[in-house]
């Protein structure tokens, strides 16, 4: 399952398997795992969780060379980047959170 993951993040990304560029992308997968997994507050990937850990490191690949920045002014063009998971994996995300316990008044 893995292995077809990385082939499929590969080919979206355009990225050769034997290039440098390979390892980056695979450490890239396993901060979004690692990034879906703190949103939802599970330990492991259940359901279609792999999906979007996929398309969350597509988004952190594609942010690389705008890594945290907020905000830019280029001329008269301001543009603004989403610096947390974006609005449309986190919603399906939603669907797999954990509830998070709180204490009990009477």
């Amino acid at each position: 399952m893995a292995d077809d993951v990385m082939a499929g993040l590969l080919r979206r990304l355009d990225v050769d398997p034997q290039s440098d560029d390979a390892q980056l992308v695979s450490d890239l997968y396993s901060d979004a795992v690692a990034a879906v997994l703190d949103f939802t507050r599970r330990d492991t990937l259940i359901g279609n969780m792999p999906v979007y850990a996929k398309q969350l490191a597509v988004v952190m690949f594609n942010r690389l060379d705008t890594e945290g920045e907020a905000q830019r002014d280029e001329g008269n063009i301001d543009r603004y980047f989403v610096t947390d998971i974006p609005a449309e994996i986190q919603r399906p995300l939603l669907r797999y959170r954990v509830a998070k316990p709180r204490g009990m008044t009477s």
